[in-house]
């Protein structure tokens, strides 16, 4: 609440050549505004220090081109006192910016671009926030992933373009330098078997929440030294194949399509009124360094997402909570039109989330409850190779009790028979899921009493003795169908 601070790369002349040093850019709670050298802390009036961490490596003279997107001349404005851009104007023009060069549906264009937008907004300002969604930019060869990419490079704060890093480059470079990473071709990262994906997938899973980290274990002369890498910040991934279920989880889906030949918007030159993206990106520079308090604020606002929870709500809070203030500032409907698409996203996104080997051992155990069946992981497995043997062949029972308890399902118990059997299998664990993940496991809302399964039989009572017993089960009167052995200790129907 004190002070906001941005550190931008400058040139500065060294003898026979140019180097690169830092300068820190300064608001102060009442409004005054400085520029000084970038140290290792900043000294409160009231004696307090705040120490600046990560500390970012000298820039290169290359890095100073890269790196700074606010130019020279809006920082001397703004050291002179200019006034901070408006809001919902500052919006509409990253809104008409991104929609002059893509093609989006007409009934998702509006919460898609506004998504985009906000996204790009968010990247100034994402420190204030405890979690940071990431983009997932999805289609077909030739949707426009790419395009995306293009516009979002050109707008986002110190933007990470890469398909090829490897998880040590990359996370050194975040660390280094923060700001959003746009990640391209990212089909690679579900190749989870081989060690360099593996430690690039964890960098990703980890950079979502402030505090996310890389570890490692370096030389430092004649011993070893634990370091961690700073990796929090927002993220763009973009793919055909889809990523892995626990990186997807931490996404927002926006889905391209291919624009119609009569399209001129994919024929656009991206770069030919630069002077329209460096207002754009000396604007947004400008609104984070006037705004420090609001940021703080905003992302403590759990009122702007009510109808979510969980994860969605953590995707969501952040836009939802920028929609809610630039809305505020005149961009009337806004908050409507993000909310109405969030709540849209997620839906269509929940197939996703769940992958199919799961989706098809969830239907088997919603298919035994109806059947009022109690079914060993080893019976499970055996359905769910008759349905796709290929992705079954070389799963184990155990691999079937594990991916369940992940639902929410209990572990088998044992039976007097001996069989281990999923008997704690409810409508209501069943209800939840298929809720939840959006799967129809054809569970009522309301199941008749007589539906749930009947209790195990006491020690020492086989199958065959409980014919006659009052449950009311599989024949509509006071007894069980089957013989001897259909009972729950032997087989199939009670």
């Amino acid at each position: 609440p004190e002070v906001s601070g941005l550190a931008v790369p400058m040139l500065t002349d060294a003898g026979q050549k140019a180097a690169g040093r830092w300068a820190l850019y300064v608001t102060w709670a009442d409004g005054k505004r400085e520029r000084r050298e970038l140290e290792s802390s900043i000294r409160l009036p009231d004696g307090r220090r705040l120490w600046i961490h990560p500390q970012p490596g000298e820039p290169t003279p290359g890095d100073v081109r890269n790196l700074c997107g606010w130019s020279a001349e809006a920082r001397r404005a703004w050291l002179a006192g200019g006034v901070a851009p408006d809001p919902a104007d500052l919006f509409k023009r990253v809104c008409e910016r991104i929609a002059y060069f893509i093609d989006l549906p007409a009934e998702k264009a509006p919460g898609t671009t506004a998504t985009l937008a906000l996204w790009a907004m968010l990247s100034y300002v994402y420190p204030a926030w405890p979690a940071v969604p990431y983009l997932y930019i999805a289609g077909p060869l030739g949707s426009g992933k790419s395009r995306i990419f293009e516009i979002l490079a050109r707008l986002v704060f110190r933007p990470l373009q890469s398909s090829n890093l490897t998880g040590p480059a990359l996370f050194r470079t975040l660390h280094q330098q923060g700001g959003a990473l746009l990640f391209d071709e990212a089909e690679r990262l579900k190749q989870v078997q081989s060690p360099e994906v593996a430690e690039l997938l964890s960098m990703l899973l980890a950079g979502y929440k402030r505090g996310g980290q890389a570890t490692r274990l370096e030389s430092v002369g004649d011993t070893f030294k634990t370091l961690s890498f700073d990796v929090y910040g927002p993220k763009a991934l973009a793919c055909i194949a889809g990523l892995p279920p626990a990186l997807l989880s931490r996404c927002i889906a926006v889905t391209m399509f291919r624009a119609g030949p009569e399209s001129p918007k994919p024929r656009r030159n991206i770069d030919a009124q630069p002077a329209k993206w460096q207002a754009l990106r000396d604007d947004l520079h400008a609104l984070a360094m006037a705004h420090g308090p609001t940021w703080l604020a905003l992302a403590r606002r759990a009122d702007v997402c009510p109808a979510m929870g969980g994860r969605d709500f953590e995707l969501w809070q952040p836009l939802l909570a920028l929609a809610a203030w630039i809305e505020e500032a005149g961009a009337g409907g806004l908050l409507k039109l993000v909310k109405d698409h969030a709540l849209s996203t997620i839906d269509a996104g929940r197939d996703d989330l769940t992958p199919d080997a799961d989706e098809a051992l969830l239907h088997i155990m919603g298919e035994a409850w109806r059947d009022s069946r109690w079914l060993t992981p080893a019976e499970v497995l055996a359905q769910a190779r008759e349905i796709d043997h290929q992705t079954f062949e070389r799963w184990h029972p155990r691999t079937v009790t594990a991916r369940l308890r992940i639902y929410g399902i209990p572990k088998p118990e044992k039976t007097t028979g001996g069989r281990r059997v999923f008997r704690g299998v409810t409508a209501d664990i069943l209800r939840r899921i298929q809720t939840a993940y959006g799967i129809d496991l054809e569970i009522p809302a309301d199941p008749a009493p007589a539906s749930p399964l009947p209790p195990l039989s006491p020690p020492g009572m086989v199958g065959s003795a409980l014919e006659g017993v009052g449950t009311g089960v599989n024949g509509g009167g006071s007894g069980t169908s089957g013989s001897s052995g259909d009972g729950p200790e032997g087989g199939r129907h009670v």
